[in-house]
């Protein structure tokens, strides 16, 4: 028989195992899993990083153990593999828009974005873009392939991405010559959404003249680029197409290089875009005006509009922009035809320009309405506008949609 001393021992040890047992079977351990790999960090950058809690959702490995993290972990719950409040590059958005790779209870493949999950996985509210990625907004929107950066049109914020800008210059057809058919007098004066021009500092809505000389009023070829930009778009695209033009009769390449009076006010138009817009080409009429410099600097025609051209990639930080360079004009006639006196000497130096300056292609002229001896009419500049977007989609150079 038993002592009562060790009758006493006997309970006590009993009910510790008890209440140890019920500890155990209620979910209650001795480390309540505030330890992790995580804590608060990460690889964060500005607002994103790997995020708050390190590599683990609400729960590490097991719910609330001492192993996989912090507040965080690979369980289901309402966790993923991965972070809090970050991603891994900067700003707000992500590949996962509000959720990640988890199985997670309030998430799937979809809610607010993302591979998957609402309130955990991969990122939260950072990742791999600038204001968003796959999260809330898909590819475009907020997140995606946009970004923070664009300018402001008529009150609305345009992102980089959406803002394409056409540069062009040149001569008297450039500036514009045009004043028949008639009938397409609405086509170049009328102004449309999501057509603009840009001038010292100001957005306007496009229509001719869009690269003015004095008082000209006539049709030149800007307001055509647009439209054909825009009619290759789906019809309610948001690209917003914008024209930074400038065109003056007789001039010659000579007047447009850098150290020149004109480089400097478009080029200046361009630089007050920079880094806000997308630049999609640079659009050249010149040629068959070098007639106008003395004969001995005709053939260095070719030469200085490839520094031109380079000159202009460097300013604006873009050595691949495209070129769209008028070919001679095929329907001129008298001694500027292509068999004529001038048109012999300069026609063979417009046509060495493509093996001069990388990714410029020459816009064919051949079989363009002629307003007079060598300026397009209207239908000439629909017409030949139309080539030069054929061309830069032939190129894979118009990724627009």
């Amino acid at each position: 028989m038993k002592s009562p001393g060790a009758w006493a021992r006997a309970v006590g040890t009993s009910m510790l195992a008890f209440a140890l047992g019920c500890w155990a079977s209620c979910g209650l351990h001795a480390y309540p899993g505030t330890l992790g790999t995580g804590g608060t960090g990460g690889d964060m950058m500005e607002t994103g990083g790997q995020g708050s809690g390190g590599q683990s959702g609400s729960g590490g490995q097991s719910s609330g153990g001492a192993g996989g993290g912090g507040n965080g972990g690979k369980s289901n719950g309402s966790g993923g593999q991965g972070d809090g409040n970050g991603g891994q590059t900067a700003h707000a958005g992500g590949q996962a828009g509000g959720g990640g790779d988890s199985t997670s209870t309030s998430g799937g493949v979809g809610d607010s974005g993302g591979t998957a999950g609402a309130t955990g996985g991969v990122t939260t509210t950072g990742g791999k873009s600038e204001s968003g990625g796959a999260g809330t907004g898909g590819a475009s929107g907020t997140g995606g392939a946009t970004s923070s950066v664009g300018v402001t049109i008529n009150g609305k914020f345009v992102p980089k991405e959406k803002a394409v800008v056409f540069i062009h210059f040149g001569h008297s057809n450039m500036r514009g010559q045009a004043t028949t058919p008639t009938s397409l007098n609405s086509y170049f004066y009328t102004t449309v959404n999501g057509l603009w021009s840009f001038r010292a500092g100001s957005f306007a809505l496009a229509k001719e003249p869009t690269a003015p000389e004095g008082s000209y009023t006539y049709a030149g070829p800007g307001m055509a680029i647009l439209h054909s930009a825009q009619a290759a778009v789906a019809s309610g695209s948001d690209v917003q197409f914008i024209s930074i033009g400038y065109g003056v009769g007789s001039k010659t390449s000579v007047d447009y290089e850098k150290s020149g009076s004109y480089y400097p006010i478009f080029m200046g138009w361009a630089g007050q875009l920079k880094g806000k817009v997308t630049f999609a080409a640079i659009v050249v009429m010149l040629g068959i005006t070098e007639r106008h410099l003395p004969s001995d600097q005709i053939p260095g025609f070719p030469d200085r509009m490839a520094q031109i051209i380079s000159d202009m990639r460097t300013d604006l930080g873009l050595p691949d922009l495209p070129v769209l360079f008028c070919d001679y004009e095929q329907g001129a006639t008298g001694d500027l035809a292509p068999t004529g006196s001038i048109g012999k000497v300069i026609q063979p130096l417009v046509r060495s320009l493509p093996s001069k300056v990388s990714k410029l292609v020459l816009v064919p002229t051949d079989n363009l309405e002629m307003q007079d001896d060598h300026h397009f009419d209207m239908q000439g500049h629909k017409d030949w506008a139309a080539r030069l977007i054929s061309l830069m989609q032939t190129n894979n150079w118009f990724p627009w949609k």
